[in-house]
């Protein structure tokens, strides 16, 4: 491999065999080198393969300004990530990452923690980015000795959530838990009831509400088949209907959404087999 771009004593840009952009990192490789040079692959020590279509350079150059004691405090949160979730995830989540953490560390030290009224929910709809924010707390206190609140690990899950959608911008991805407790309070106070959270058919109903209210932020159809029963179950639970059309101008009044049949039935069914339990 052949430097391409120096961007400090510790970090540059080249491309593999295949031709694909790299950012590559480690402690002195870039010392007394110039572009056009060999790589000491003996000092690599982080290789970043970046995605197609975004900007290596951009990248490689805020990796750059990162403090070597940060990057690998990252590394070792996300890469823990990977294992749990099973995913590789994208690069650029050691950039907001990192970011948030030097922020949350910060603002604990200035004595302004942020609560987080969404923890609950998030807990409940992301269990497994929760568990590796868990884990992120305790990485962090090793690295600098702050200990961050509970109410941070909730806000750091986002950031694992956000970087496995595609589409979403990240304040699309903390919308989702909003929508969903605005939804369940609503079918509760129009039916005037407390949900069973321990049963199943909650259970059920709060995995219907995360993934429809990615879908919905994503713009995204529905994956079935256009399916025309809305004004058939209409008429026959017409209180859950209207529960449904509540539901549908909260979405218009706070996120500039309407929902389309296709979810609303869906909507409709899971709200039956909910109050029914």
């Amino acid at each position: 491999m052949i430097v391409k771009k120096k961007f400090n004593n510790n970090v540059i840009m080249t491309v593999d065999k295949n031709g694909n952009e790299l950012v590559l990192i480690g402690n002195g490789l870039a010392f007394n080198t110039r572009p056009g040079d060999p790589v000491d692959q003996s000092k690599v020590e982080k290789v970043f393969h970046i995605e197609s279509g975004n900007n290596t350079e951009s990248f490689a150059d805020f990796v750059s300004k990162i403090p070597d004691w940060e990057l690998n405090m990252t590394e070792e949160i996300i890469n823990y990530g990977e294992q749990v979730l099973g995913v590789k995830l994208n690069k650029y989540l050691y950039l907001s990452l990192t970011d948030h953490i030097e922020n949350a560390v910060q603002r604990s030290k200035d004595g302004n923690d942020l609560t987080n009224p969404l923890l609950w929910e998030i807990k409940e709809l992301y269990p497994k980015e929760y568990s590796v924010a868990q884990y992120a707390l305790k990485v962090i206190y090793k690295y600098t000795q702050v200990e961050l609140l509970e109410d941070e690990a909730g806000f750091i899950a986002l950031h694992f959530v956000n970087t496995q959608q595609e589409k979403e911008k990240m304040g699309q991805t903390m919308s989702i838990p909003k929508i969903v407790k605005d939804i369940l309070a609503i079918v509760e106070h129009n039916f005037g009831i407390k949900l069973d959270r321990k049963s199943t058919s909650y259970e059920r109903f709060l995995v219907h509400l995360k993934f429809f209210a990615h879908r919905v932020v994503d713009n995204e159809s529905f994956p079935e088949d256009k399916i025309k029963m809305v004004q058939q179950l209409a008429e026959s639970w017409p209180e859950i209907y209207d529960c449904v059309g509540k539901i549908d101008q909260y979405m218009q009044d706070k996120h500039q959404i309407t929902i389309n049949d296709d979810e609303k039935l869906y909507l409709m069914l899971h709200i039956y087999r909910v109050i029914k339990n």
